[in-house]
């Protein structure tokens, strides 16, 4: 045990277990801002507050002193000059610094610093009020965070997103000049052993993320937060104006500080995260869900026809996509689900006992039910009529905001940042959930093409649409979590604070909040046949097109998937595309999957790590409980010659003896051995023989099968004797 601790303690620097008090102590020339796992030491200078020193708990220097700790946020030439200070208490434990700077041009500025007990991280954010007579002209990228940071002989490597492929990857080097990043960043110090990490709200889809850095020889300049408009390709910069008397907060944003890589980094952040900012998990968490719809009438049989196999196969919720509402269409297979949106009634056509009666036995089958919502778009014919007031759209000079499509019905945009909008959703949206009881809400802006109203009358002006429909949506789904707090849902935009299963990017956080569209190979018309994603990852997209698959290239299939939450649909709408329509080896698959699947979700919402694979064309994802006590270890032969490779573990205790299942094994197969074994490396063969082929032939036509494999190794420490 005494071997944990240290372990524990010493790989990263803001361990939960024993959360410090917050301290934010004001010195004779600035503050000292610490919880016992970080600390931020600021001077004021001149009307300045200036960077004096930025460290973990025993670890290097990042900060240069005396440099800036605030960007100026708006177009004028008129300096901010500090004006004071003050500190807050909050909630869980946490301590605000709150400075405040003033303009000749009006502006007023107070820039926060929060700070939490547990975790070496710093929350930052800024506020601006235009106390002047004059718009007041804003750049675009407001950045919390300003941060200016020792970069001896090049030592700082920046790590961030790529397509496909999960967690923090390597991102080329920081150029002499400027790189800008449009996800989260790590930027890894290798020869101080530390990592620095900054991130923060993703904007729900509104608003978007960028961090740049410009660097010397000798220190980088970091500045990073939310863009005020989504539109990055507008050129010149668009400028954001705050009116006389207006107020502009910007989201949340955050650095943490980690002994280690950009692993140890992300999991500091991501427990910061769950225990402060996140909602809670649900029970059962990630959940498996089964999305389906038609456009036909009487779609009521054969959905619950569709139910009782969703129970037998063992999903956890059962929910309708589009078209539910009345006045929907009724054309079999022609996908408008276009019309008849905006309205917030059942289809009886569709539903002739009504969506309360589908939902009744949804829950009776011990399912949760739901709906797909696209609360900001509206079918054309509810404006036309008057049902839907024609001053609540969303409109670019004049010109309605909308879609056209040649197999849907015309759209208009709702402009979410009209409050009597957001007032009429927050009704609709609460009417229907409590009046079928609904327990997930998939709201999908399917047909939104931009946010950028600038109509004067919705409460603001021309240039801030995108950011006033921002603070709608976040105030509807704030509205929806209070009122329905057991509330859940595919949320297709992200938001930190305000989204159970998606609250932020989804290729960079822990797999258990993220809940992956699955259309699979039901593609239209070709429904079954090709497994289109089985090459994902590093590997790229290539097809398997066959007349058989075997075992190995099926688990292959849906143990990518597998890694985080799941919803199967028929994207299309189409009976042909239901998960019932599959072959009886695919359904064998996904239920032997979903069952393995059930006994180890819960580690998903754990520490994640990338363990390095010896081989090329290998991948490995491993969740650890943070206790160290259980693990799981997905390992991927993505299209590799090779065909065996060792992965090495991490996150365990080295002399604690750990239970290892192989899922490729059958039961009865498990080994005992220690943490350090299985650290130094695992030997991993794929594809397992038996799985991809069976007892049966095995031709050419199929060899491209061999060069995929899979294997999930389960972990549990067993007590010491």
């Amino acid at each position: 045990m005494k071997s944990f601790l240290l372990l524990f303690c010493l790989s990263l620097y803001g361990a939960t277990v024993a959360a410090a008090q917050v301290s934010i102590t004001k010195t004779s020339n600035g503050w000292d801002l610490t919880n016992g796992h970080i600390r931020l030491e600021l001077t004021s200078v001149a009307g300045t507050v200036q960077l004096k020193s930025l460290r973990g708990e025993g670890g290097a220097e990042w900060a240069v002193a005396g440099t800036p700790l605030v960007a100026s946020p708006d177009k004028s030439a008129n300096p901010y000059r500090y004006s004071g200070s003050g500190v807050t208490d909050l909630a869980k434990g946490a301590k605000q610094l709150t400075l405040r700077f003033q303009s000749d041009s009006g502006g007023f500025l107070s820039f926060m610093l929060k700070l939490y007990p547990a975790g070496a991280v710093v929350e930052a954010s800024t506020k601006i009020e235009n106390r002047g007579q004059r718009d007041l002209p804003l750049d675009s990228h407001i950045d919390p965070i300003f941060l200016t940071l020792k970069n001896p002989a090049d030592a700082l490597k920046p790590y961030s997103s790529a397509k496909d492929r999960h967690g923090f990857q390597a991102a080329g080097t920081l150029s002499k000049v400027s790189r800008d990043f449009g996800d989260w960043l790590v930027l890894e110090n290798s020869k101080a052993g530390e990592s620095l990490l900054v991130g923060g709200e993703p904007g729900v889809g509104i608003l978007g993320w960028k961090a740049s850095v410009n660097t010397s020889p000798t220190q980088a300049v970091l500045h990073a937060g939310t863009l005020f408009l989504k539109d990055k390709k507008a050129s010149p910069s668009p400028i954001f104006a705050l009116a006389p008397g207006e107020t502009v907060e910007t989201p949340m944003s955050f650095f943490a500080l980690a002994k280690g890589d950009t692993d140890n980094a992300g999991n500091e952040t991501f427990r910061y995260l769950k225990q402060y900012v996140f909602q809670t998990p649900l029970p059962n968490s990630p959940l498996v869900t089964y999305c389906i719809w038609l456009t036909e009438k009487n779609s009521e049989e054969p959905l619950m026809k569709e139910m009782e196999f969703a129970k037998r196969m063992g999903f956890d919720v059962y929910y309708h996509d589009a078209t539910w509402y009345q006045g929907a269409s009724v054309v079999p297979g022609m996908n408008d689900w276009a019309l008849g949106l905006g309205g917030y009634q059942d289809d009886r056509e569709k539903f002739p006992h009504g969506l309360k009666t589908m939902s009744e036995a949804v829950r009776a089958a011990g399912m949760k039910f739901g709906l797909w919502i696209d609360p900001g778009n509206v079918d054309a014919a509810r404006v036309n009529s008057g049902e839907i007031p024609s001053d609540w759209l969303a409109m670019i000079d004049g010109k309605a905001i909308g879609t056209t499509h040649p197999s849907l019905a015309l759209t208009k945009q709702l402009c979410l940042g009209d409050p009597k909008v957001v007032a009429w959703i927050e009704k609709q949206l609460g009417d229907i959930i409590e009046k079928w009881h609904l327990e997930w809400i998939k709201w999908d802006p399917s047909s939104t093409v931009s946010y950028e109203c600038n109509r004067t009358d919705h409460g603001h002006g021309k240039t801030d649409g995108a950011y006033a429909a921002y603070r709608g949506r976040v105030e509807i789904l704030r509205y929806l979590m209070d009122r329905f707090p057991n509330l859940s849902g595919f949320e297709c935009d992200p938001s930190l604070l305000y989204a159970r299963t998606n609250p932020g990017p989804q290729g960079l956080l822990p797999g258990g909040y993220t809940n992956e569209f699955i259309m699979g190979p039901m593609l239209s018309p070709n429904v079954w046949g090709s497994l289109a994603t089985i090459g994902k990852g590093d590997a790229g997209r290539e097809n398997l097109t066959a007349r058989w698959y075997s075992a190995s290239a099926l688990d292959y299939y849906f143990r990518k998937h597998f890694t985080h939450g799941v919803t199967f649909g028929n994207v299309n709408g189409m009976s042909s595309q239901f998960l019932s329509a599959a072959p009886s080896g695919f359904l064998e698959a996904f239920r032997r999957n979903l069952m393995f699947f059930k006994q180890y979700r819960h580690l998903l919402l754990e520490d994640v790590y990338h363990p390095k694979v010896a081989a090329a064309g290998w991948s490995s994802v491993q969740y650890v409980k943070q206790d160290s006590s259980e693990s799981v270890v997905y390992v991927f032969r993505d299209k590799s010659p090779t065909a065996e490779t060792t992965v090495q573990l991490r996150g365990l205790v080295p002399d604690a003896k750990y239970r290892v299942t192989r899922l490729n094994d059958r039961p009865g197969r498990e080994r005992v051995t220690t943490g350090q074994v299985l650290a130094a490396g695992v030997s991993v063969h794929l594809p397992d023989a038996w799985l991809a082929k069976g007892d049966g032939p095995f031709s050419d036509e199929f060899a491209s099968q061999e060069n995929y494999g899979s294997e999930i190794l389960l972990l549990q420490r067993l007590e010491q004797e």
